[in-house]
């Protein structure tokens, strides 16, 4: 990114009036297609307000522009002039309304097909930075992908790289958390309105995220989530960045679509490789058999980005794959027992009876003994009576 902050964003827009600004809100309410969008802002802009008084006959004489009778009666139809309450969203301080032609439009995508006509912005805007990888993947993912992401995100961010993600749950948050983590910089392509906290339980998450990057969306002020809006974003998350990493995804995984954009749009695709008995991996190793670029530590990332000076700077302990950790865990200060414990864990649940048998002692010291480790953070108690590796190795 770079120094430009919301308020300057507004500030080089200043020659786009506040008609203007709300008729190109009134158009975003429309939701027409990036295309007819797109062609109406190329005829219109800056004085965006004429559109909504233009006459049949100077609407039909719009080059590329394919207006059917249901898109002239929508243009002239009141119910589309913004609300009270996106009035209010634009005159918030951290927010900003891009569009194609505008200064801080990202350029990263005008080259894409189908982009986005008008973005909205919620954050601590700055301008879109082209050093930037998008890390996506399963909603229902497992610890093992959930630490992956995190870690990956993380170790991006203390590089200075921006990090893309969708803000839904699983991978998607994962990778922001890592991120905020490293007070780094991340953007969360949003399916609904930039206001809209979707999932409800990320609303704290949206917010922390709104702090260090932005908030971003091709729909308006309270649009709300549909499901055919995920897919449709899920070519902005590729088209900002310079590569997509695929952390973890069933065959079915919408990652895979921002994958398939990713790979039409020019762009590098990137995979972690999983658990060949788990359906969660199956559409990671998938693509890493149609040729996507093996990620097994943070510097592969790097060098996909083109970044090899720093690719070649020391390194943190390579991922074991099978445990999801460094290949060296400190336990030096646990007893026998409890070292055996977390050894024998992976961030794949085991059920406490397993452990048991593994270790040669009985389910109630082994009991025990986990609730000490728990409390320290080294291992992590699931549903079912079942173990993973916690986070404080």
């Amino acid at each position: 990114m770079g120094a430009e902050t919301v308020e300057e964003i507004k500030q080089t827009a200043s020659t786009t009036n506040e008609k203007s600004l709300l008729a190109l809100l009134r158009l975003a309410n429309l939701q027409f297609s990036p295309k007819i969008t797109g062609a109406l802002l190329e005829r219109y802009c800056p004085a965006l307000e004429a559109l909504f008084e233009a006459t049949d006959k100077e609407l039909a004489e719009i080059p590329d522009l394919d207006l059917q009778a249901h898109h002239v009666v929508r243009l002239r139809d009141s119910a589309y002039i913004p609300t009270a309450s996106q009035r209010r969203w634009l005159e918030r301080p951290d927010t900003a309304l891009l569009w194609k032609g505008h200064p801080n439009y990202p350029t990263a995508l005008l080259d894409i097909y189908d982009p986005p006509a008008i973005l909205f912005l919620q954050g601590s805007c700055r301008k879109f930075d082209p050093t930037s990888v998008a890390i996506v993947g399963s909603r229902h993912a497992t610890p093992y992908g959930t630490h992956v992401a995190e870690r990956i995100a993380r170790e991006l961010a203390a590089y200075g790289i921006l990090v893309i993600s969708g803000g839904a749950r699983g991978i998607d948050a994962a990778t922001h958390r890592g991120v905020l983590e490293k007070k780094g910089r991340t953007l969360a392509v949003l399916g609904c309105g930039p206001d809209v906290a979707y999932p409800r339980e990320h609303r704290s998450l949206f917010q922390a995220i709104a702090q260090q990057g932005a908030l971003v969306s091709e729909y308006p002020p309270g649009t709300q989530p549909e499901a055919w809006r995920f897919p449709a974003r899920n070519r902005i998350i590729s088209g900002l960045a310079q590569a997509v990493l695929v952390v973890e995804a069933p065959i079915n995984s919408g990652a895979l679509i921002t994958a398939r954009y990713a790979l039409e749009q020019g762009r590098s695709v990137l995979a972690v490789p999983g658990d060949i008995n788990r359906p969660a991996s199956a559409g990671t190793n998938a693509l890493l058999k149609e040729g996507a670029i093996v990620v097994t530590e943070t510097g592969d990332v790097l060098y996909a980005l083109g970044l090899t000076a720093l690719a070649a700077k020391p390194r943190q302990p390579a991922l074991d794959f099978d445990t999801g950790q460094p290949n060296t865990p400190n336990t030096s200060h646990l007893n026998e027992l409890q070292r055996k414990l977390v050894e024998s864990l992976s961030l794949t649940p085991r059920h406490i009876d397993q452990i048991a048998q593994e270790v040669q002692r009985s389910v109630a010291e082994v009991s025990t003994e986990m609730t000490l480790l728990e409390l320290s953070g080294f291992v992590q108690r699931l549903p079912g009576n079942t173990y993973v590796r916690g986070q404080s190795l």
